[in-house]
């Protein structure tokens, strides 16, 4: 299975628009054209820490942003649903990768806060990965002929 970042996009999408369809998922900031509500995904600044075998554990934040239009009626309530939602959904949520494969992925470290009028919940994934190495085998080998002298 491939542990891609626009994997993790789509499948966080995914988990969105099944309580949400109607909200649009932003990948990026938009400067026009941004329909309210939404949400946008973005990712926090990431580790990778050196395991045995050349495996990696990639610490991957993630903050998932609810927008609403400002001084909405009833605006509170809508992020404390948004809120408790995510929390419900995304101690596990299914991962797809390209080729169609799935498996589950656990998150850690997950809160939520309000700023602005905005929810951002944040937590973390931790998936051991491995990068495909590289063998270049030998093509040529040249052979000297050394001797030891013998007195």
């Amino acid at each position: 299975m491939i542990f891609a970042l626009n994997n993790i996009l789509d499948s966080l999408a995914g988990v969105l628009k099944n309580q949400y369809p109607d909200y649009p998922v932003y990948g990026s900031p938009n400067r026009q054209g941004t329909q309210f509500p939404c949400f946008f995904i973005f990712f926090m600044p990431a580790d990778l820490d050196g395991q045995v075998g050349g495996r990696f554990i990639r610490d991957l934040g993630i903050d998932i942003i609810f927008v609403q239009q400002r001084n909405v009626d009833n605006g509170n309530e809508q992020i404390l649903k948004i809120a408790e939602y995510l929390d419900e959904s995304l101690e596990l949520f299914s991962y797809v990768d390209g080729s169609g494969a799935s498996s589950f992925i656990r998150t850690f470290e997950r809160q939520w806060k309000i700023e602005d009028e905005e929810l951002h919940y944040q937590f973390h994934i931790r998936q051991r990965i491995s990068v495909p190495r590289r063998i270049y085998p030998m093509k040529e080998m040249e052979v000297d002929k050394a001797y030891v002298k013998s007195e």
